[in-house]
Protein backbone atom coordinates (compact mmCIF):
# COMPACT_ATOMS: atom_id res chain seq x y z
CA UNK A 1 0.00 0.00 0.00
CA UNK A 2 2.83 2.21 0.80
CA UNK A 3 4.22 2.23 -2.90
CA UNK A 4 0.80 3.09 -4.40
CA UNK A 5 1.08 7.23 -4.44
CA UNK A 6 1.21 7.54 -7.87
CA UNK A 7 -1.88 6.10 -8.42
CA UNK A 8 -3.60 7.64 -5.44
CA UNK A 9 -3.23 11.27 -5.82
CA UNK A 10 -6.89 11.82 -6.60
CA UNK A 11 -8.52 11.09 -3.51
CA UNK A 12 -6.25 14.15 -1.47
CA UNK A 13 -8.14 16.77 -3.90
CA UNK A 14 -11.50 14.79 -4.31
CA UNK A 15 -12.61 14.42 -0.95
CA UNK A 16 -16.70 14.42 0.02
CA UNK A 17 -17.48 16.46 -3.04
CA UNK A 18 -17.64 20.64 -3.40
CA UNK A 19 -18.13 22.95 -1.50
CA UNK A 20 -21.92 24.81 -1.05
CA UNK A 21 -20.54 28.17 0.01
CA UNK A 22 -17.91 31.11 -0.70
CA UNK A 23 -14.87 31.42 1.35
CA UNK A 24 -16.16 30.79 4.93
CA UNK A 25 -13.69 32.11 7.43
CA UNK A 26 -16.15 31.36 10.87
CA UNK A 27 -14.78 30.83 13.99
CA UNK A 28 -16.43 27.96 14.66
CA UNK A 29 -14.59 26.31 11.46
CA UNK A 30 -10.84 27.82 12.78
CA UNK A 31 -12.07 26.31 16.24
CA UNK A 32 -12.74 22.84 15.08
CA UNK A 33 -9.98 22.45 13.08
CA UNK A 34 -7.37 23.83 15.39
CA UNK A 35 -9.22 21.09 17.84
CA UNK A 36 -8.14 18.64 15.35
CA UNK A 37 -4.19 19.94 14.98
CA UNK A 38 -4.53 19.93 18.87
CA UNK A 39 -5.59 16.40 19.31
CA UNK A 40 -3.54 14.99 16.25
CA UNK A 41 -0.81 15.99 18.56
CA UNK A 42 -1.75 14.85 21.24
CA UNK A 43 -2.23 11.23 20.59
CA UNK A 44 0.06 10.50 18.23
CA UNK A 45 2.72 11.71 21.20
CA UNK A 46 0.53 9.08 23.22
CA UNK A 47 1.15 6.64 20.76
CA UNK A 48 -2.27 6.36 19.28
CA UNK A 49 -1.93 5.33 16.11
CA UNK A 50 -5.93 4.34 16.10
CA UNK A 51 -6.93 7.40 17.65
CA UNK A 52 -4.79 9.58 15.06
CA UNK A 53 -6.36 7.81 12.05
CA UNK A 54 -10.10 8.78 14.01
CA UNK A 55 -9.21 12.00 12.92
CA UNK A 56 -9.27 11.36 9.07
CA UNK A 57 -11.90 10.37 6.84
CA UNK A 58 -12.42 7.01 5.42
CA UNK A 59 -10.94 7.40 2.24
CA UNK A 60 -7.55 9.61 3.93
CA UNK A 61 -4.41 9.80 2.26
CA UNK A 62 -0.67 10.60 3.78
CA UNK A 63 1.60 11.33 1.38
CA UNK A 64 4.52 11.29 3.36
CA UNK A 65 8.21 13.51 3.28
CA UNK A 66 10.44 9.98 2.13
CA UNK A 67 8.04 9.00 -0.53
CA UNK A 68 5.79 6.81 1.43
CA UNK A 69 1.59 7.07 1.04
CA UNK A 70 -0.74 5.96 2.94
CA UNK A 71 -4.38 5.26 2.06
CA UNK A 72 -7.56 4.40 4.03
CA UNK A 73 -7.52 3.79 7.77
CA UNK A 74 -5.86 0.45 8.02
CA UNK A 75 -2.36 1.21 6.35
CA UNK A 76 -2.87 4.95 7.88
CA UNK A 77 -2.68 2.87 11.59
CA UNK A 78 -0.21 0.67 9.80
CA UNK A 79 2.24 3.73 8.71
CA UNK A 80 0.89 5.56 12.16
CA UNK A 81 2.29 2.48 14.09
CA UNK A 82 5.49 1.67 11.86
CA UNK A 83 6.41 5.22 13.14
CA UNK A 84 5.83 5.48 16.90
CA UNK A 85 8.29 2.29 16.74
CA UNK A 86 10.87 5.01 17.09
CA UNK A 87 9.19 6.80 20.07
CA UNK A 88 8.28 9.76 18.16
CA UNK A 89 7.36 13.48 19.21
CA UNK A 90 5.73 15.87 17.25
CA UNK A 91 5.19 19.31 17.47
CA UNK A 92 3.04 20.84 14.80
CA UNK A 93 2.87 24.74 14.14
CA UNK A 94 -0.23 25.86 11.80
CA UNK A 95 0.61 29.01 10.32
CA UNK A 96 -2.92 29.62 7.95
CA UNK A 97 -6.08 28.15 6.96
CA UNK A 98 -8.84 29.07 4.60
CA UNK A 99 -11.81 27.56 4.93
CA UNK A 100 -14.30 27.37 1.15
CA UNK A 101 -17.29 25.83 1.96
CA UNK A 102 -16.97 22.16 2.99
CA UNK A 103 -12.87 22.35 2.31
CA UNK A 104 -10.39 23.70 3.90
CA UNK A 105 -6.64 23.61 3.42
CA UNK A 106 -4.07 24.65 6.44
CA UNK A 107 -0.34 24.91 6.16
CA UNK A 108 2.38 25.05 8.58
CA UNK A 109 5.41 23.05 9.54
CA UNK A 110 6.89 20.52 12.25
CA UNK A 111 9.27 19.04 14.03
CA UNK A 112 9.40 15.35 14.76
CA UNK A 113 12.49 13.83 17.06
CA UNK A 114 12.21 10.36 17.62
CA UNK A 115 14.95 7.46 17.63
CA UNK A 116 14.54 4.38 15.54
CA UNK A 117 15.23 1.14 16.98
CA UNK A 118 18.75 0.50 17.33
CA UNK A 119 19.59 3.84 15.58
CA UNK A 120 20.35 7.11 17.30
CA UNK A 121 18.30 10.18 17.86
CA UNK A 122 17.23 12.33 14.67
CA UNK A 123 14.99 15.29 14.71
CA UNK A 124 13.49 15.94 11.19
CA UNK A 125 11.58 19.33 10.69
CA UNK A 126 9.38 20.33 7.53
CA UNK A 127 5.99 21.77 6.07
CA UNK A 128 2.56 20.61 5.80
CA UNK A 129 -0.09 20.96 3.18
CA UNK A 130 -3.33 19.45 5.03
CA UNK A 131 -7.00 19.17 3.57
CA UNK A 132 -9.78 19.02 5.74
CA UNK A 133 -12.85 18.19 4.10
CA UNK A 134 -16.96 18.45 6.42
CA UNK A 135 -19.38 15.78 6.17
CA UNK A 136 -22.57 15.55 8.20
CA UNK A 137 -21.06 18.77 10.06
CA UNK A 138 -18.09 17.10 11.20
CA UNK A 139 -14.42 18.11 10.27
CA UNK A 140 -12.23 15.23 9.24
CA UNK A 141 -8.43 15.11 7.25
CA UNK A 142 -9.17 14.53 3.58
CA UNK A 143 -5.48 14.48 2.60
CA UNK A 144 -1.85 15.54 3.92
CA UNK A 145 1.32 15.89 1.71
CA UNK A 146 5.11 16.54 3.99
CA UNK A 147 8.47 17.14 2.96
CA UNK A 148 11.42 17.46 5.03
CA UNK A 149 12.97 21.60 5.28
CA UNK A 150 16.26 20.35 4.41
CA UNK A 151 17.64 17.35 2.90
CA UNK A 152 17.21 14.24 5.50
CA UNK A 153 20.27 12.64 7.63
CA UNK A 154 22.25 10.65 5.69
CA UNK A 155 21.13 6.79 5.52
CA UNK A 156 17.51 7.90 6.51
CA UNK A 157 14.88 5.34 4.42
CA UNK A 158 13.36 6.59 1.61
CA UNK A 159 10.53 5.18 -0.33
CA UNK A 160 11.64 4.79 -4.04
CA UNK A 161 8.98 2.64 -5.14
CA UNK A 162 7.46 3.58 -8.24
CA UNK A 163 4.54 2.82 -10.49
CA UNK A 164 2.69 4.35 -13.62
CA UNK A 165 1.10 7.58 -13.39
CA UNK A 166 -2.50 7.47 -12.94
CA UNK A 167 -5.07 9.47 -15.27
CA UNK A 168 -4.61 13.19 -15.53
CA UNK A 169 -7.87 14.44 -15.09
CA UNK A 170 -6.99 17.61 -13.75
CA UNK A 171 -8.17 20.80 -15.13
CA UNK A 172 -5.07 23.01 -14.91
CA UNK A 173 -3.14 22.14 -17.67
CA UNK A 174 -2.71 25.83 -18.67
CA UNK A 175 -1.12 26.20 -15.34
CA UNK A 176 0.25 23.35 -15.18
CA UNK A 177 1.72 22.96 -18.76
CA UNK A 178 3.28 26.49 -18.56
CA UNK A 179 5.18 25.71 -15.42
CA UNK A 180 6.71 22.46 -17.14
CA UNK A 181 7.65 24.47 -20.19
CA UNK A 182 9.09 27.35 -18.74
CA UNK A 183 10.71 25.50 -16.14
CA UNK A 184 12.50 23.15 -18.95
CA UNK A 185 13.34 26.24 -20.85
CA UNK A 186 15.65 27.36 -17.88
CA UNK A 187 13.04 30.59 -17.28
CA UNK A 188 12.62 31.01 -14.02
CA UNK A 189 11.56 34.37 -13.72
CA UNK A 190 8.44 33.56 -15.69
CA UNK A 191 7.60 30.13 -13.74
CA UNK A 192 7.29 32.59 -11.01
CA UNK A 193 5.38 34.77 -12.24
CA UNK A 194 2.54 31.69 -12.39
CA UNK A 195 2.57 32.41 -8.56
CA UNK A 196 0.68 35.14 -6.73
CA UNK A 197 2.60 38.54 -5.17
CA UNK A 198 1.77 36.90 -1.23
CA UNK A 199 2.55 32.47 -2.63
CA UNK A 200 4.31 30.36 -0.34
CA UNK A 201 6.18 27.65 -1.66
CA UNK A 202 7.20 24.41 0.22
CA UNK A 203 9.88 22.84 -2.27
CA UNK A 204 11.12 19.27 -0.97
CA UNK A 205 14.25 19.58 0.79
CA UNK A 206 14.79 22.96 1.47
CA UNK A 207 13.61 26.29 3.26
CA UNK A 208 9.91 27.64 2.86
CA UNK A 209 10.24 30.23 -0.12
CA UNK A 210 7.62 33.37 0.78
CA UNK A 211 6.63 35.78 -1.93
CA UNK A 212 7.43 35.60 -5.73
CA UNK A 213 10.88 36.67 -5.37
CA UNK A 214 11.97 34.14 -3.04
CA UNK A 215 10.89 31.54 -5.44
CA UNK A 216 12.29 32.98 -8.65
CA UNK A 217 15.31 32.59 -6.58
CA UNK A 218 15.02 29.13 -5.72
CA UNK A 219 13.62 28.24 -9.30
CA UNK A 220 16.79 29.91 -10.93
CA UNK A 221 19.42 27.89 -8.46
CA UNK A 222 17.42 24.70 -9.78
CA UNK A 223 17.14 25.38 -13.51
CA UNK A 224 20.82 26.67 -13.45
CA UNK A 225 22.01 22.59 -12.29
CA UNK A 226 21.85 19.97 -15.04
CA UNK A 227 19.87 21.25 -17.30
CA UNK A 228 16.89 19.67 -15.33
CA UNK A 229 13.77 18.45 -17.37
CA UNK A 230 10.42 18.22 -15.59
CA UNK A 231 7.03 15.89 -16.09
CA UNK A 232 3.61 17.10 -14.12
CA UNK A 233 0.88 14.31 -14.26
CA UNK A 234 -1.85 16.54 -13.13
CA UNK A 235 -4.10 14.08 -11.35
CA UNK A 236 -7.45 15.42 -10.02
CA UNK A 237 -8.80 19.68 -9.59
CA UNK A 238 -11.29 20.44 -7.12
CA UNK A 239 -12.84 24.33 -8.28
CA UNK A 240 -13.86 25.54 -4.95
CA UNK A 241 -16.14 28.89 -4.28
CA UNK A 242 -14.60 32.05 -4.19
CA UNK A 243 -12.26 31.75 -7.21
CA UNK A 244 -10.10 28.87 -5.29
CA UNK A 245 -8.87 25.26 -6.51
CA UNK A 246 -7.10 22.72 -5.17
CA UNK A 247 -4.78 20.80 -7.50
CA UNK A 248 -2.63 17.45 -6.69
CA UNK A 249 -0.70 15.24 -8.81
CA UNK A 250 2.67 13.40 -9.33
CA UNK A 251 6.16 15.07 -11.12
CA UNK A 252 9.48 13.56 -12.13
CA UNK A 253 12.78 15.75 -12.46
CA UNK A 254 15.60 13.97 -14.62
CA UNK A 255 18.92 16.26 -14.59
CA UNK A 256 22.51 15.52 -15.27
CA UNK A 257 24.67 15.91 -12.17
CA UNK A 258 28.29 15.94 -11.70
CA UNK A 259 27.98 12.45 -10.04
CA UNK A 260 25.73 11.44 -12.93
CA UNK A 261 21.99 11.02 -14.06
CA UNK A 262 19.46 12.10 -11.49
CA UNK A 263 16.10 11.55 -10.71
CA UNK A 264 13.61 13.14 -8.57
CA UNK A 265 10.16 11.76 -8.18
CA UNK A 266 7.73 13.07 -5.59
CA UNK A 267 3.50 14.15 -5.28
CA UNK A 268 2.33 17.87 -5.15
CA UNK A 269 -0.64 19.67 -3.87
CA UNK A 270 -1.41 22.99 -4.49
CA UNK A 271 -3.76 25.66 -3.85
CA UNK A 272 -4.66 28.23 -7.00
CA UNK A 273 -6.62 31.43 -7.18
CA UNK A 274 -7.94 32.97 -10.42
CA UNK A 275 -7.45 36.18 -11.48
CA UNK A 276 -8.98 38.76 -12.87
CA UNK A 277 -8.58 37.72 -16.14
CA UNK A 278 -9.53 34.23 -15.40
CA UNK A 279 -6.42 32.80 -15.53
CA UNK A 280 -5.32 31.08 -12.21
CA UNK A 281 -2.54 31.36 -10.29
CA UNK A 282 -0.25 29.25 -7.61
CA UNK A 283 -1.33 30.77 -3.78
CA UNK A 284 0.39 27.62 -1.86
CA UNK A 285 2.50 24.91 -3.24
CA UNK A 286 3.99 22.26 -1.64
CA UNK A 287 5.92 19.48 -3.23
CA UNK A 288 7.80 16.06 -1.53
CA UNK A 289 9.74 13.41 -2.77
CA UNK A 290 13.27 11.70 -3.29
CA UNK A 291 16.34 10.73 -5.10
CA UNK A 292 15.58 7.96 -7.07
CA UNK A 293 18.46 6.14 -8.68
CA UNK A 294 18.75 5.68 -12.09
CA UNK A 295 18.54 1.67 -12.04
CA UNK A 296 15.65 1.84 -10.31
CA UNK A 297 13.50 4.61 -12.04
CA UNK A 298 14.33 2.46 -15.01
CA UNK A 299 12.41 -0.65 -13.75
Amino acid sequence: MRALATTLLAVVVTGCGGAKSAVDTSAADQAAITKIHEEYVTHFNLHHASAVADLMADSAVFLGADGSVDVWRAAIVAGLEQTMAASPSLTLAPAETKVMGDHALTRGGYTLAMTPPGGAAITLTGNYLTEFERANGAWKIGGVVTNYDAPPPEGLPRDTATTPPPPESGTMKELVGGFVQHYNLGHASVVAGLFTDSAVAMFADTPISRGRAAIESYLTGQVSQGSPQLTVHDVNTEVLPGGWAIDGGWWEVSATTPDGPMNRVGAYMLLARQQADQTWKIEWFATNGGVVPTTVAAK
